[in-house]
């Protein structure tokens, strides 16, 4: 009787659908209603989850009431249009809707028309609808008391973590605070120990000492400072300040000494050029004297060697003559004749000393006058002793000049520097 008057509450359901102008706002009434009774039937007995059964194919949404119970009077069938199950074993009727339908009819905004067809169990019928798509079953989740413990473990691993990172960065911090802190005790140390070790008012050298001021703490700057201001009378920012003052002041001074000393070093390296040129036309002209000289001095000396040969020469055939005449005015009978041999003899050379005595006049001659060679080999020794003269002093010159250029020079790099 129960199942009777669900299946009489169902048509008229579907048959009503007819009468509406929108087929969702029913289902979803018609779905809260039969939640409702869901809840009531629920307190009075146990339900039995349904199975869905999807078709084959995507042409019809199947709508299959849930199973009836028989166990007692008044028990209502909920319907639940995401839920659908097959009816009692005992009959194999299905409520129907076509989806090309309910589309057809949305686009022509009138309600739809339902029929009944007879669907198999196995899902096969003459017309195969599809099911609706239907949410995603949910999975069975861990229980609270898992998850509980999965989320208490993995603040502990956070924690570890965490503790242990930030000991290390805490560490790597305290242990360059601290290098940096030694860094600036020493730079404090170095600079007092510097301003202990002056002697006088010159504090040239302040500069650099800049870097490690700058590196101190503002404690340990003003500290300095006092320090400094009992010392000298001023700060250590004052006199650094000053120091870098004159140092402008230097470098313009610098700029225009070093002006006048490169004009110096041109005039000097134009009076260089100037001596070399000297010290060139001076070691020509010591050349060409030297070679005057030479030549006039060979003449001097072949005419001097001739001179002793033609000499020689001559003395030998006077001895020779002398002899001659000795040896002429024995008379006939007297005469041995071995000093007659002697005689005949000496004819013969007298005539060989003669043509040597010639020869050597004749070259002696052709050497030239004595008394001008002379004058050409003192003339040329003159020229000569000028010449080196001239070129000593252009050498002195250039090694006056290279030095005074060397200086000038130095001069000009160390103003640079």
């Amino acid at each position: 009787m129960t199942a009777r008057k669900s299946k009489d509450e169902i048509s008229r359901l579907l048959d009503s659908f007819q009468e509406e102008e929108v087929l969702e706002e029913k289902m979803e009434g018609f779905t809260a209603q039969k939640r409702r009774q869901d809840r009531m039937q629920r307190a009075s007995r146990q339900t039995v989850e349904p199975e869905p059964v999807q078709n084959e194919t995507n042409d019809t949404i199947v709508l299959r009431p849930e199973p009836k119970k028989t166990e007692s009077a008044g028990t209502t069938v909920m319907f639940d249009p995401e839920k659908i199950e097959e009816e009692d074993t005992d009959t194999n009727k299905t409520v129907v809707i076509n989806d090309n339908e309910i589309q057809s009819l949305l686009d022509e905004d009138k309600p739809p028309k339902l029929r009944r067809e007879v669907v198999s169990h196995g899902g096969s019928s003459h017309r195969k609808e599809p099911m609706p798509h239907k949410k995603p079953t949910k999975k069975k989740g861990l229980s609270p008391a898992a998850i509980v413990g999965i989320v208490v473990a993995a603040l502990m691993v956070v924690g570890i973590l965490g503790f242990g990172v930030y000991t290390l960065m805490n560490s790597g911090k305290e242990d360059k605070t601290e290098e940096v802190t030694k860094k600036q005790k020493r730079a404090y140390d170095s600079i007092v120990d510097w301003l202990d070790s002056l002697t006088g008012d010159d504090y040239d050298g302040i500069e650099d000492w800049e870097e490690d001021y700058d590196s101190l703490t503002k404690e340990q700057k003003k500290k300095l400072n006092d320090y400094f201001e009992k010392i000298t009378g001023s700060t250590f920012d004052e006199l650094l300040a000053k120091a870098k003052s004159d140092s402008k002041k230097d470098s313009s001074n610098n700029n225009a000494k070093i002006a006048e000393l490169k004009a110096q070093l041109k005039s000097l390296e134009s009076q260089l050029s100037d001596a070399q040129s000297d010290l060139n036309d001076a070691n020509s002209r010591l050349s060409s004297a030297q070679s005057d000289y030479d030549n006039w001095n060979n003449k001097l000396s072949t005419w001097q060697n001739t001179n002793a040969q033609l000499k020689q020469k001559q003395t030998e055939l006077s001895t020779l003559e002398a002899r001659m005449k000795e040896l002429q005015n024995i008379p006939a009978d007297q005469i041995s004749q071995e000093e007659l041999s002697e005689l005949t003899q000496s004819y013969k050379t007298q005539a060989s000393l003669q043509q040597e005595v010639s020869n050597l006049q004749g070259q002696l001659n052709g050497v030239g006058d004595y008394s001008s060679i002379q004058s050409h080999v003192n003339s040329a020794s003159s020229e000569v002793s000028q010449a080196q003269s001239d070129v000593d002093a252009a050498q002195s010159t250039i090694d006056q000049l290279t030095s005074q250029i060397q200086e000038v020079q130095n001069r000009i790099d160390a103003l640079e520097s």
